[in-house]
C-alpha cells in the first residue's frame, strides 16, 4: 500500500503551506527599500523648504550681512547644516561652528560612530540575514552611479559644487555624497538661489547626513527578522501540532486497514472508531461502521452458501436414491418405477423453486437500491392483492380485510415489491390455518420511533410458533411446519419471510411475528409514510 508515503507527503505539505506564511515579513524587507526612498524624499522636500525659507529671509538685503544675523537667531533650532554663499561661492555664513565640520552632514563623531557600532546593523543576527539579500541584490541589480565623496567641501571657504553652480544660475541644485568614516552615511545636497532685486545674489546651501534614517532602518529590519524567527518557530510547531492531529490518526487508520483482513482476504479485524469530532473522527467512525457492515455481508455470505449446500444436497439425495432403485428394478416392473420416476420429478420441481426463489432473493440484495418507486396507496392496493384468495391449495381459508385508515395510505416503494411483502405472510398464514378458519389483514397508522407510518397485519388461527423457532423465523432455508396435506404442494422452501424482511429493510421499514393469546399468531408489517 501507498499510504505511509502519502501520509509523510501531507506532513510535508503542512509545513511548506505554514512557511509560505513566512513570505510576508520577508516581503516587507524588500519593501522598506521603497520605505527608505519616501524618507529620503521627505528628507529632500524638508531641506528645499528651509533654503527657501531663508532665500525669502535675505532677499533683496545683502547676504553677507543679512545671512549670519539669521543663522544666529535660529541657533540650533534648525535639523539640518545651512550655508549662504556669494556670487562667486565665497562662504557668508553657516549654522555650524566656522572652524567645526558640521556634524550634520559630516562623518559621524567617535561618540556617534561607537553608538552605532552597537546599532543593530552590527548584530550578528541582522547582518547574518541582510548580507545574503545585500548580496541578492547588488547581484540582480544594475550597477548605480558612484557617489561623490562627503568629504568634497571639507575645509573650503569657496563652494562651487555643481548644486551650488546651478543654483547661481537661478536653478534649483541637488546632489548626493557619500560620507568616509566609522559609520558609512549618505549625505543630501540641496541648493536654492537667492534672488534680489539686481538678479541672483547668492545660494544657500542646505545639507544633511541620512545617518539618523538608516539608524532607524536598521532597527526595524532587526524587528522584522525578529518577527520572521518567531513566525519560523510558530510555523515549526503548528506543523508539528498539525502532523500529530492529523497525520498521526491517517497513519493509525493505515495501520487497522492493514490488519483489517488476512492474507487469504477473511476478516480478522476492524475499524475502530475515534472519539475526536473533528473530519478525521468521522471518516474513522464510517470506516468502524463500513467495516462492520462488510463483515457482517461476509458473514452472511458464507452462512447463505452453507444454507444453500445444505438444502441442494437434500432433494440431490432423494433423486439420486430414486434414479438408483429405478435401475435395479427389473425391466418388467415399470409398474413399481413409475412412483420413483415421480418422485424424481417432485423433486427436480422442488429444485427449481428453490433456485428460483434464490435467484429473487438475489434480485432483492442487489437491486433494489435501484429499482424504481412511485406513490402507492395501501388503503387501494391491499384489496386488490386479497382479491387473489381464497388460495387453491387451501380453498376452505377465507381472506378478510379491515381498513382502519382515513384513505389516502400513501407509502413510496415498487408496487410489485409490495404484492411480494403481503402475498408471502398471507400465503403462510393460510397455510398454518384449519379448514374454515379466517385470515384477518388489517391496515392501520402507526409511528415507530417518532416517524409516521402504516402498519399491517396479518393474523391467523393455526398452531402459533415455537418459541425456539421464533428468533429464526425470518432467516434464508428456516423452515418448521407440520406435515402439508397430500393435496397441498410443498413450495414452502424457508425464503418467504426472508424476502419479505429484506424488502421492508429495503423501505426503512420492519416485520416481526408473533404468537397470539390461546392460538395462532400474528405477522407486523410496517412502512415509512410519505409527504410526496
Amino acid at each position: 500500500m501507498m499510504i505511509r508515503p502519502a501520509v509523510r507527503r501531507l506532513s510535508v505539505r503542512l509545513l511548506a503551506f505554514n512557511l509560505l506564511l513566512l513570505f510576508l515579513p520577508l516581503a516587507s524587507l524588500l519593501y522598506l527599500d521603497t520605505y527608505e526612498r519616501q524618507l529620503l524624499e521627505m528628507q529632500e522636500a524638508s531641506m528645499i523648504q528651509q533654503a527657501r525659507i531663508m532665500a525669502s529671509a535675505i532677499g533683496d538685503d545683502d547676504p553677507a550681512q543679512a545671512a549670519p544675523l539669521i543663522l544666529r537667531r535660529l541657533g540650533t533650532r534648525v535639523d539640518s547644516r545651512i550655508r549662504v554663499v556669494n556670487r562667486d561661492g565665497l562662504l557668508l555664513a553657516d549654522s555650524s561652528a566656522p572652524s567645526i565640520e558640521s556634524t550634520r552632514d559630516a562623518p559621524p563623531s567617535a561618540e556617534v560612530a561607537d553608538r552605532l557600532s552597537r546599532s543593530a546593523n552590527e548584530t550578528t543576527l541582522y547582518r547574518s540575514f541582510v548580507a545574503p539579500l545585500n548580496a541578492l541584490r547588488a547581484l540582480l541589480s544594475p550597477p548605480g552611479v558612484p557617489y561623490d565623496s562627503g568629504e568634497y567641501y571639507s575645509g573650503r571657504t569657496t563652494l562651487l559644487g555643481p548644486e551650488v553652480l546651478a543654483a547661481l544660475q537661478g536653478r534649483y541644485g541637488a546632489i548626493t555624497r557619500l560620507s568616509t568614516g566609522g559609520q558609512v552615511s549618505v549625505n543630501l545636497y540641496s541648493a536654492i538661489p537667492i534672488l534680489g532685486a539686481s538678479g541672483v545674489t547668492g545660494a544657500v546651501l542646505v545639507s544633511r547626513s541620512t545617518y539618523g534614517i538608516l539608524e532607524k532602518l536598521y532597527e526595524l529590519r532587526l524587528d522584522i527578522i525578529k518577527i520572521f524567527l518567531f513566525s519560523l518557530l510558530a510555523a515549526l510547531v503548528l506543523s508539528i501540532i498539525l502532523s500529530m492531529t492529523i497525520t498521526v490518526p491517517v497513519a493509525r487508520l493505515t495501520a487497522e486497514a492493514d490488519t483489517v483482513l488476512d492474507p487469504s482476504g477473511r476478516f480478522q479485524g476492524h475499524f475502530t472508531g475515534m472519539k475526536r469530532r473533528d473530519e478525521i473522527g468521522d471518516l474513522s467512525r464510517a470506516l468502524s461502521e463500513l467495516s462492520g457492515r462488510l463483515e457482517k455481508r461476509v458473514t452472511f455470505i458464507d452462512g447463505f452458501t452453507a444454507d444453500l449446500l445444505h438444502e441442494l444436497k437434500n432433494p440431490l439425495a432423494a433423486i439420486r436414491g430414486a434414479v438408483e432403485l429405478a435401475l435395479d428394478a427389473p425391466e418388467s416392473s415399470t409398474g413399481q418405477t413409475r412412483p420413483l420416476l415421480v418422485s424424481i420429478r417432485d423433486e427436480e420441481l422442488r429444485m427449481e423453486r428453490l433456485l428460483s426463489r434464490l435467484r429473487e432473493i438475489g434480485r432483492l440484495d442487489n437491486d433494489m437500491a435501484g429499482e424504481p418507486t412511485e406513490l402507492v396507496d395501501l388503503s387501494l392496493l391491499i384489496p386488490v392483492i386479497l382479491a387473489r384468495y381464497p388460495h387453491k391449495d387451501f380453498p376452505s381459508v377465507g381472506v378478510d380485510f379491515i381498513d382502519e385508515t382515513t384513505g389516502n395510505a400513501r407509502i413510496r416503494a415498487h408496487p410489485d415489491r409490495l404484492v411480494q411483502a403481503l402475498v408471502n405472510p398471507v400465503d403462510n398464514a393460510i397455510s398454518f390455518s384449519p379448514s374454515g378458519a379466517r385470515v384477518v389483514v388489517r391496515l392501520c397508522a402507526a409511528s415507530r420511533d417518532g416517524a409516521e407510518g402504516y402498519r399491517i397485519t396479518v393474523d391467523d388461527s393455526g398452531p402459533g410458533v415455537g418459541q425456539s423457532s421464533l428468533p429464526h423465523v425470518f432467516d434464508r432455508f428456516y423452515s418448521d411446519r407440520p406435515a402439508r396435506p397430500a393435496q397441498a404442494t410443498d413450495d414452502h422452501a424457508g425464503l418467504g419471510l426472508a424476502i419479505v424482511k429484506a424488502i421492508a429493510t429495503a423501505y426503512d421499514g420492519s416485520c416481526t411475528l408473533k404468537n397470539l393469546p390461546g392460538r395462532g399468531c400474528r405477522f407486523e408489517l410496517w412502512l415509512p409514510a410519505t409527504s410526496q
